[in-house]
């Protein structure tokens, strides 16, 4: 990402074709409200969708604006303003002052309502991945305030959704384009949300290890890493995804225990790392993954079963993985795994993954179909047969 060319362009009057690929499926225009002019913001009129501002929920509330009725995890519109010393407020060059003078600072006594300009609060990019959130980050990225105008870019039909039409838009006038991803990973990379919170002793069964517990503002969820010091610069680390049924209860049905176990072993012997993530059945949690089973039992394979519930194969993400090693002072690894996609992830984060090194599992005939199905259809390299 050219963060000094994308700057270059905004400073030159283009707005961003922010695209959602995920969440929303939008486009939206993204621009710097504090150097919003009449002709942007004119040129932003020209997408047809509701022209808004977006700022932080807790900056807005603090300095008087006050918030429309929402329902959990959709945006947070606020009362519309416009500034006291504008006419009507609906020109664009009176909707680009009322943009600069939200984002010079300015209180709610310093504007009327309701206005023209839709104001709409962030909550911030770790609880909510929306636009409003997204070009928060942006803006700062970019080195401006968080405040900016968007609005959604809609094709001749008024549709919203259409892609390739935010695209072509975006090529006739010479945009730049970005992603809602595209800002999520440089928001994990630059922003530490999850650090070491308690450090204690852990004898086991196959030696003597720290466990590691983090305070996470990231995903909010309980992750914690199992650690055998010395580790040296480049440690071998094990990412494991929790799994009750294979873990605790000794399930035949999968390799996961066999896996922890022998990654522990490994680690005992060498020194390493061992993350223990909060991630039950491939990221869909365990009540969606026993019901995964009951499918399997009428003969679906894994990828199928939680296809037929409405997942995808695998939801597993590894943004966590990552702040944890960093958190660690980790960033070259020997990674344990079989899986391709988990080396990639993390390298796109910025983890240097220098060595993959086979996780070897127990072949069992109830598992057997479980790792065919890895191999075939996840792209699991396994160092055995099945």
């Amino acid at each position: 990402m050219n963060w000094k060319e994308i700057r270059k362009a905004v400073l030159d009057g283009k707005p961003i074709v922010l695209i959602d690929d995920r969440r929303e499926f939008e486009a939206d225009l993204v621009y710097p409200a504090e150097i919003a002019s009449s002709e942007v913001v004119n040129f932003m009129l020209s997408a047809k969708g509701l022209l808004c501002l977006t700022m932080d929920m807790d900056e807005a509330l603090k300095r008087g604006f006050f918030s429309l009725p929402i329902k959990e995890g959709e945006t947070n519109f606020l009362i519309p303003v416009d500034y006291r010393e504008t006419f009507t407020g609906i020109t664009a060059e009176e909707r680009a002052l009322t943009a600069r003078k939200i984002a010079e600072g300015l209180g709610v006594e310093a504007f009327r309502y309701p206005g023209h300009l839709h104001l709409l609060g962030g909550v911030g990019l770790n609880r909510r991945k929306g636009h409003t959130e997204s070009s928060l980050e942006l803006m700062e990225f970019l080195g401006f305030k968080r405040y900016a105008l968007i609005v959604e870019i809609l094709d001749d039909e008024g549709d919203s959704h259409n892609r390739d039409y935010a695209l072509a838009f975006a090529g006739e006038h010479g945009l730049p384009v970005l992603t809602t991803d595209d800002i999520w990973k440089e928001f994990v990379r630059r922003k530490q949300l999850i650090k070491v919170y308690a450090n204690a002793r852990l004898p086991t069964r196959y030696g003597d290890f720290r466990i590691i517990a983090f305070d996470n503002e990231l995903d909010f969820r309980e992750h914690v890493a199992i650690v055998k010091e010395p580790y040296g610069e480049v440690p071998l680390v094990r990412v494991h995804s929790k799994c009750l049924t294979g873990d605790t209860l000794a399930s035949l049905k999968c390799d996961c225990g066999s896996q922890l176990s022998n990654a522990l072993r490994m680690i005992a012997q060498e020194g390493g790392i061992l993350l223990y993530m909060n991630q039950e059945g491939r990221g869909i949690g365990l009540k969606e993954k026993i019901k995964a089973y009951e499918l399997q039992d009428k003969d679906l394979d894994t990828v199928e079963a939680n296809e037929a519930l409405g997942h995808k194969a695998d939801e597993r993400t590894y943004e966590a993985a990552f702040q944890m090693l960093r958190a660690l002072g980790v960033s070259k690894i020997r990674l344990i795994t079989n899986n391709p996609a988990k080396a990639k992830a993390l390298e796109e984060f910025g983890i240097e993954v220098v060595e993959i090194i086979p996780a070897p599992g127990e072949v069992t005939e109830h598992n057997r179909p479980y790792l065919r199905v890895k191999a075939e259809k996840l792209g699991h390299r396994l160092p055995f047969e099945v």
